[in-house]
């Protein structure tokens, strides 16, 4: 369980540039999350849930979508 009770499932973020390291693809998350934001050198990478995010599905896949840049 996360600190706020969701459930904690494997999570695998596919897609995106080369840069997001190999341990940062692999992770955990809780389970109510249909979107995951990664910071990689003075951006945000993001990522959206690929099918069904109530399946029991493990590791649930995560594709990437877009890339943000952090404001100065």
């Amino acid at each position: 369980m996360s600190d706020h009770g969701a459930p904690v499932v494997d999570v695998l973020l596919e897609g995106g540039p080369m840069d997001v390291p190999r341990e940062q693809r692999i992770v955990l998350s809780d389970d109510t999350r249909l979107k995951i934001k990664i910071p990689l050198l003075g951006g945000t990478e993001h990522f959206e849930v690929v099918g069904d995010p109530a399946a029991d599905v493990s590791p649930r896949v995560y594709r990437w979508t877009t890339r943000t840049r952090i404001a100065e």
